[in-house]
């Protein structure tokens, strides 16, 4: 599993990751929120979502991010929600997958 050399995104509708000179991806910003597995968005019990797609603005900005160690990223969003993480091995691997 590799880190981002760079990460994009802050105060737009979508994040960049930058794995390498030769590779990137981009994921939309709503994409990314409805993604997110926290306890908030994703039962710990039963793994059934909790949220639902609808309620998610089309129109999500992400207005914040901070790395949390060297195995993902915890991205805030303009709905409010901050609790997600993001894991680099999960997103590198739809990068490589769909490239």
């Amino acid at each position: 599993m590799s880190m981002p050399i760079e990460l994009q995104g802050l105060n737009k509708d979508r994040v960049t990751f930058v794995w390498s000179e030769e590779s990137s991806d981009v994921w939309p910003a709503r994409a990314l929120r409805l993604r997110c597995t926290c306890a908030h968005c994703k039962s710990e019990d039963t793994g059934e979502r909790l949220i639902v797609d609808e309620e998610i603005p089309e129109e999500i900005i992400v207005t914040g991010m901070h790395l949390v160690g060297n195995y993902g990223v915890g991205i805030h969003f303009s709905d409010g929600h901050t609790t997600g993480i993001y894991r680099f091995s999960d997103l590198e691997a739809r990068a490589q997958n769909d490239g």
